[in-house]
């Protein structure tokens, strides 16, 4: 198997790293402020979803072709 990530492992790549970026914006508003209004997590939570779908995709079409062992 080729070493090159596909484009869907480089767009969960992606996700989560700028899911780790909205946690870190959140903490600093939350010490900042005492607190976190409920819609500054909307953005947290839309990264999680396609995050998560993302990552049921990949999974779903590993098991279809009998891959994965050697991906995340």
């Amino acid at each position: 198997m080729s070493n090159d990530v596909k484009p869907v492992h480089q767009l969960r790549d992606a996700l989560e790293a700028r899911r780790l970026e909205e946690i870190e914006r959140l903490a600093a508003i939350c010490l900042s402020s005492g607190g976190l209004p409920l819609e500054a997590l909307n953005p947290l939570a839309h990264l999680q979803m396609a995050l998560a779908a993302v990552r049921e995709e990949i999974s779903a079409h590993e098991v279809k072709v009998g891959g994965g062992s050697n991906d995340r």
